[in-house]
């Protein structure tokens, strides 16, 4: 393993000390050889997280199984995870166990070589499994890592239902037994490797009863993913953030039976609690000596889905808003109580004015229409899209002084308040297979309350999202996603070439991703410029590329090139002039080609 880490060493330091990718890596001239070298393997641990992240490797087919490497990559990321329900434990954790290694050092960062280890004894056995069935796999793992096989055949018996499950594909017969008008199964939605009871796909799809909002199984998870945030803001600043902001979307809470909904509770300090029938109607305050921090202020902003599909449960975090205001606790201890206070001691708002926190669209509406916005290149200022953002999601949902409840009052004043004292936003992703940059509303809401904050508390807040369906919850910037997800997707071969065997439409989702990542420069600045250029080498420089995508889809190069001009004129990004030129030149050719087409 030494040897190993030497080759790794040996490896990475020419391209650290290459001064483009050294300037890109974060290089310092200055650092000492100790750095230095620390610099260089941290590099070597984001290489290993590209590696080991699943990406779709092209579109879904509609009424098409998954393909061979998908469906290992699937079955890998499900057998890393403990399924309680199923009597099916984690396969890293079992090998783990069998070698006599703490299952500790799987969670780690950053990575080391027991971690390189067993993921490479799981990626062998997945694909063990996947030749010759869950008996040889489970006997291959006894034989490889001495792992007992009546502790691991419950996990590859259950990896054999869902490869099953994963072979057969439903969705064009239930689409015509649906236009039919005829039955249908229902099932779940969620994303595979969280919930795999979602498959077969071809089912009805229902929601979740709001009152189970959020599941015992959720507050769990929530309470690592909160306290991790809070560790990492605390980390980068020396102190807890004076109010925060959460973005709760209706789907994700779905899927995740609330979790998103119990992060903000936990981060309040209080639980959720059930009455008779198992509903969860009222909360319990935590105790400040079991809670270890001080109360965090959230200002939540909910999507017009989880409005009309969780109404329980924005009353409920009304309640506990009000609730933590009302505490008779030290206002350092309580930072509720204390920005409440402060807004009534001033004499500009009463207590229910005060202790707003949860706002949305109005009722009927949908949308912040920054997306739209971005799309349009139709903003003179980035301020221009924080307002936008408020003027769409100002409605107060809350009560009054008589205790009724207020749904959907228009109330810009309230939210600029509670905005002015945010100094970080963030927002749980929920899927291994959509990220931040598949669609534009995660720019849309994020990005797009970030910029509102920038405006009314002076200052652009520390942006975080959470990766918490991995084994181990990590809390990235908005700044660290974007690198990984440029590198691991757009940038990627394995992702782009996947794309393109879809032809018209392959190209317009790299297109489309060029946009998105285009969308956190407009609403949060967050993209380093090295991305714009790469995505240039790639796709606009190359004319080999040029010529395929030219071929396959020229309304999207050209509208991928108008992108990163764009970029380029709103100061995102200031390439050599040659790169300008180039792309200049290339508008130019696309263009005559559009006109040579036949019109419809």
């Amino acid at each position: 393993m030494l040897l190993r880490s030497v080759f790794r060493y040996k490896t990475l330091l020419p391209l650290y000390k290459e001064q483009e990718h050294g300037q890109r890596l974060g290089m310092n001239p200055k650092e000492n050889s100790t750095e230095r070298d620390a610099r260089v393997m941290r590099l070597y641990e984001q290489l290993l997280e590209i590696e080991q992240r699943l990406i779709p490797t092209g579109l879904h087919v509609f009424g098409r199984a998954s393909e061979l490497q998908e469906k290992a990559d699937l079955l890998r990321m499900v057998a890393s995870f403990d399924r309680p329900e199923h009597g099916a434990r984690a396969l890293p954790k079992l090998i783990s166990e069998a070698l006599g290694i703490d299952d500790a050092l799987l969670y780690e960062t950053p990575a080391n070589e027991t971690r390189d280890l067993i993921d490479g004894i799981l990626r062998d056995v997945v694909e063990r499994f996947c030749e010759d069935g869950a008996t040889a796999a489970a006997s291959w793992l006894n034989s490889r890592a001495s792992v007992d096989t009546e502790k691991s055949l419950p996990t590859f018996l259950l990896l054999a239902n869902i490869a099953e499950q994963l072979d057969s594909n439903h969705e064009i017969e239930s689409l015509m037994r649906g236009l039919r008008g005829e039955y249908i199964e229902p099932g779940p939605g969620a994303d595979v490797v969280q919930n795999p009871q979602v498959l077969p796909t071809g089912r009805n799809t229902h929601a979740v009863n709001p009152y189970s909002v959020p599941s015992p199984t959720a507050f769990a998870r929530a309470q690592t993913t909160a306290e991790a945030l809070l560790h990492r803001y605390f980390d980068e600043h020396g102190r807890y953030p004076r109010a925060l902001v959460l973005v709760l979307w209706g789907l994700d809470n779905i899927k995740t039976q609330g979790e998103g909904v119990a992060q903000a509770l936990h981060l309040l300090g209080v639980r959720p609690v059930r009455d008779a029938l198992n509903r969860v109607t009222e909360i319990e305050v935590i105790p400040l000596a079991e809670l270890s921090r001080p109360r965090m202020d959230v200002v939540l902003t909910v999507s017009g889905i989880f409005r009309d599909l969780f109404t329980p449960t924005m009353a409920l975090l009304d309640k506990a808003v009000r609730r933590v205001a009302q505490l008779d606790e030290p206002v350092d201890l309580n930072y509720v109580r204390r920005n409440v206070a402060e807004r009534m001691d001033a004499g500009v708002s009463e207590f229910d004015d005060a202790v707003t926190r949860v706002f949305s669209n109005a009722p009927g509406n949908y949308g912040t229409n920054v997306n739209f916005m971005v799309m349009q290149s139709q903003w003179e200022d980035d301020e221009t899209l924080g307002d936008l953002f408020v003027t769409r999601k100002c409605f107060a949902y809350t009560r009054d002084s008589t205790g009724r409840t207020v749904e959907g009052r228009e109330a810009p004043g309230l939210m600029n308040e509670a905005l002015s004292r945010v100094e970080a936003t963030y927002q749980n992703i929920d899927s291994f297979e959509v990220g931040i940059t598949d669609v534009d509303h995660y720019f849309e809401y994020l990005g797009g309350i970030s910029k509102a904050v920038e405006k009314r508390a002076q200052s652009r807040p520390s942006i975080y999202l959470s990766d918490s369906l991995s084994p181990q919850t990590q809390i990235r910037s908005l700044e660290e996603t974007i690198r990984l997800e440029s590198r691991a997707k757009t940038l990627n071969p394995k992702w782009f070439e996947g794309m393109l065997k879809h032809g018209f439409r392959g190209v317009a989702e790299i297109e489309n991703h060029v946009f998105n990542t285009f969308g956190w420069s407009a609403t949060a600045n967050a993209v380093d410029p090295w991305i714009y250029t790469e995505i240039a080498r790639t796709f606009l420089l190359d004319s080999t590329m040029v010529e395929r995508l030219l071929e396959l889809n020229p309304h999207s190069l050209r509208s991928l090139t108008n992108r990163l001009l764009e970029a380029h004129e709103r100061g995102y990004w200031n390439p050599d002039e040659e790169i300008l030129e180039s792309l200049r030149d290339l508008i130019d050719n696309v263009e005559r080609q559009l006109a040579s087409l036949p019109s419809c």
